[in-house]
């Protein structure tokens, strides 16, 4: 294989966040369970309400039976608080109307708390800023990147013009919506940019449909030696390193 590296003739670069620059620290699972144990505990015990793990598993059931209708007309949100409403009646426990999008933003602020920032990201965006521009391609809601970006100080690196989000379901990567838009925000042709992400399916695919080359995270332990290898996609180069501050050698 050909190594064309270092990455030349690009004018931005484009990262996803989760996983990519920030750590997710918690996952879906263990938010659900540590949010309603939290409210478990400050209930009456007699109260008849069901054990975290009942409820998830309750919920779960309910989530793939309606799996199916995730890619329709419900949005991700709604889909949730549907599940877990459906599950809270069977399970017969008595909760106000809007308990479960209230139980939904503190299982989503739960697991913006315990986000890190990934090693060595600050260096590297200081770095890579001077020479380009850098932006945010995200399926997040714009007011956790938003959140996210300014609690570990990285907005100077990502005007609020250069941060891109879905508004709707269907606009969301692998789509190309986000990356045309961000193309052309950027005043730039899908080769002059590249996007880095930890997601082979909505990074990677994503951008290589809308014209973009793309750099793939696969993160391996720390024993392991880092290298950076390179294949094609269709017509577009993808690039595969294990930390992000191998950028800075994929960039020269």
């Amino acid at each position: 294989m050909s190594q064309s590296y270092p990455i030349r003739e690009k004018k931005a670069i484009c990262f996803d966040v989760n996983q990519t620059l920030i750590y997710q620290g918690v996952h879906f699972e263990q938010a659900f369970i540590a949010v309603w144990d939290d409210y478990f505990a400050r209930s009456s015990r007699d109260s008849g309400f069901p054990q975290p793990d009942k409820l998830w598993s309750a919920y779960q059931s309910k989530w793939q039976q309606h799996k199916k209708l995730r890619g329709g007309k419900l949005h991700l949100d709604d889909l949730q608080q549907k599940c877990l409403n459906e599950a809270l009646q069977q399970l017969d426990v008595p909760v106000h109307q809007q308990f479960a999008a209230d139980f939904f933003q503190m299982l989503r602020n739960h697991r913006l708390a315990a986000k890190s920032l990934a090693p060595g990201v600050l260096d590297t965006l200081r770095r890579l800023s001077s020479h380009y521009k850098l932006a945010i391609i995200s399926n997040s809601p714009r007011s956790d990147v938003v959140h996210l970006l300014n609690r570990f100080g990285l907005t100077g690196y990502f005007p609020d013009d250069r941060v891109f989000t879905a508004h709707k379901h269907y606009d969301k990567k692998p789509g190309s919506s986000l990356f045309k838009t961000a193309i052309h925000t950027l005043e730039l042709s899908p080769k002059q940019a590249v996007m880095v992400g930890n997601s082979w399916k909505h990074d990677v695919c994503g951008a290589v449909k809308s014209g973009m080359d793309a750099v793939w995270i696969q993160r391996q332990i720390d024993t392991q030696p880092k290298k950076i290898s390179q294949q094609k996609l269709g017509k577009r180069n993808v690039y595969c390193i294990q930390q992000i501050d191998q950028l800075l050698e994929l960039f020269g």
